[in-house]
């Protein structure tokens, strides 16, 4: 039986865009999320990058989201209009796809994998020059990335657990895969200090997964989600967003996998526009016999464009990021 190397979307199995996004556009769409993970973390001066070097990280800890357990907070006045919110949340998607082209960042991955008593038996900590190329707006959608790694890192342990995709599940919300979902409107909670509503939503039944799969050397595993999102009421931003599996894929002895997404404000000051980007990701995976965790996070990112060429500082925290030319 071949063990699951990879997460990704459906595309990252080399189907041709040419022939693809015809019939699945909405999941072209996804792909292009997927790469903005180079886009949003906490920003550090020079002497806080040095003394976090010498600090030792902490260690991962098995906490999985759990979609369905009840939110204490969650108010329901004032009430919740689902069809306004979604339609926030589908411009605001739609603004990521239109705006945003290539990107460079500097990728640290986390990885640990535990025994089914808990006992680690692998831990890994790596760090990349990522770089993303979405190709030229005029042209068909090419989407192109690449690690490199970065002094003193290596990227050997990596090749048969690299992690794609999870940033890439905001675009559940796209108006091409609202569809795909049955959602509904919990009411209104905060989210770190700041009012959200609570979107949960669900694989409809009857339709073919297209926002996750499982991959293994050989096969891929399309995977039905469930999950719940925190949506800024005046914006349409998402600013958290959950998700669990339906049901488990036996075949590969996967047993659960959940995902936990922070989202942080960027302002592009050459277009005049400020999107909500990945600004860290975890994956929490249950094979039965092992459980992994898989974190991402990046800093140091750079935009790019056709007409123009932009440093974009890290997001600064709660204001607004100030941007560089």
């Amino acid at each position: 039986m071949s063990t699951p190397k990879l997460r990704s979307l459906p595309l990252a199995r080399g189907i041709t865009w040419q022939s693809f996004a015809a019939r699945f556009s909405a999941i072209a769409l996804l792909s292009v999320i997927v790469l903005l993970a180079a886009l949003a973390t906490t920003k550090s001066s020079p002497g806080a990058a040095a003394q976090e070097k010498q600090k030792k990280a902490p260690a991962l800890h098995w906490d999985p989201p759990q979609v369905d357990a009840p939110i204490s907070s969650v108010s329901a006045t004032p009430p919740c209009v689902l069809s306004d919110v979604l339609k926030l949340a589908a411009q605001r998607t739609g603004e990521l796809i239109e705006h945003l082209q290539n990107f460079d960042a500097h990728e640290q991955i986390r990885y640990q994998e535990t025994d089914r008593l808990g006992i680690p038996t692998m831990a890994v900590a790596e760090k990349f020059d990522y770089l993303v190329d979405f190709g030229a707006q005029s042209g068909p959608l090419n989407v192109r990335e690449s690690r490199t790694p970065l002094a003193g890192s290596d990227d050997a342990n990596f090749n048969v657990i690299v992690d794609k995709g999870l940033p890439a599940l905001a675009l559940i919300f796209h108006p091409d895969l609202q569809r795909d979902y049955e959602m509904r409107c919990e009411g209104i909670a905060q989210w770190k200090s700041q009012p959200a509503w609570v979107v949960y939503f669900r694989q409809m039944p009857g339709t073919r997964p297209r926002t996750l799969s499982m991959t293994t050397a050989t096969s891929s595993f399309p995977a039905s989600l469930k999950g719940r999102a925190w949506i800024a009421p005046d914006s349409g931003q998402i600013m958290h967003l959950e998700t669990n599996l339906v049901k488990g894929i036996p075949i590969i002895e996967l047993i659960s996998d959940a995902i936990s997404i922070d989202y942080a404000p960027v302002t592009f000051s050459s277009r005049n526009i400020e999107l909500w980007l990945p600004k860290s990701a975890v994956a929490y995976t249950d094979y039965g016999k092992r459980r992994t965790i898989f974190e991402h996070t990046f800093s140091d990112f750079q935009l790019f464009s056709v007409q123009t060429q932009q440093v974009i500082e890290n997001p600064k925290e709660p204001k607004n990021p100030e941007q560089k030319p």
